[in-house]
């Protein structure tokens, strides 16, 4: 009987985790130094996300180029974006140029995830595996995070064409199932 009711425990922890990130629409928000790579890598993911049927806008949209992110922080722009049917906002950022990252343990808030300079570009020569972390925000808070790594990488445009091939793929089996 004890056995029977730790599993059935373990099954509705499971099934309440896997339901725990519900995808419906999404601001996608790329932190990097060059505007090229960040309107790159948002637009890239809103083109995911909507073959994924899932409604979804780059923050370019909303941010004046060479302006803080920041702005998406604030009461008019969060009620802007509400009013549009937006509550979940995704933070894209390069954890790293190597395979051995792994996702945060404890993602800052959503004003100080958007305030989190980023060091890295979206490529850089001589490297060949590149890390990028997801985290995504509802009502200030992470309700998600990840890493997705890329590999055999040559240019800028080969880490966009490995994120369009490999990413939507690896999206489905480890963000909604």
């Amino acid at each position: 009987m004890k056995n029977l009711s730790l599993v059935i425990f373990l099954f509705t922890l499971h099934v309440s985790w896997a339901q725990a990130f519900d995808l419906n629409e999404c601001v996608v928000i790329g932190q990097f130094e060059k505007p090229e790579d960040r309107y790159a890598l948002e637009v890239t993911m809103c083109e995911i996300f909507t073959a994924m049927h899932i409604k979804s806008i780059p923050a370019t949209n909303f941010v004046k180029q060479g302006g803080s992110s920041q702005v998406l922080a604030s009461d008019s722009s969060l009620m802007a974006l509400k009013e549009k049917g937006f509550l979940t906002y995704c933070l894209v950022n390069v954890k790293g140029f190597d395979n051995r990252f792994k996702k945060s343990e404890n993602p800052p808030l959503f004003p100080e995830g958007l305030d989190r300079a980023t060091i890295y570009n979206l490529y850089k020569d001589e490297i060949s595996n590149l890390t990028l972390e997801f985290i995504f925000y509802r009502d200030g808070k992470s309700v998600f995070n990840d890493v997705f790594k890329i590999s055999n990488i040559g240019n800028r445009d080969d880490v966009i064409k490995r994120l369009k091939k490999k990413g939507p793929k690896y999206f489905l089996k480890n963000w909604f199932s």
